[in-house]
């Protein structure tokens, strides 16, 4: 299972469906809230984070989950706008497991999620 956080719902739509159509089960959220209650119920495998979001910004979520001894070794990979090389390297000095920035080819986020 994968939990995408992505507040932009045409890309949170298409995110979900492809690793759907792709053999991977998905669920979307627009806002952490409704993240971080999903979470509570089930752990993921993997989750695709977005930085820029309403409520808390990606990097504090990220910080969360990594501060947290339940969820600090799970795989994330930020997935977003912010592609100055400062703030790939905010993000995965951050604790992220990788960094794509949008917008982003299907298959290479696939990739991402393979390795």
């Amino acid at each position: 299972m994968i939990y995408l956080l992505e507040d932009d719902e045409s890309i949170r739509k298409f995110v979900t469906y492809a690793l759907k159509q792709s053999g991977i089960e998905a669920a979307g959220f627009s806002l952490p809230s409704e993240f971080y209650s999903a979470m509570e119920k089930k752990l993921p495998d993997l989750v695709l984070l977005d930085i820029m979001l309403p409520e808390a910004d990606g990097l504090t979520v990220l910080k969360k989950l990594r501060l947290d001894p339940v969820t600090k070794n799970l795989p994330i990979i930020m997935l977003t706008a912010k592609s100055s090389e400062y703030d790939k390297v905010l993000g995965l000095d951050s604790g992220a497991d990788d960094y794509l920035t949008k917008p982003f080819e299907i298959e290479e986020l696939l990739a991402c999620i393979r390795a």
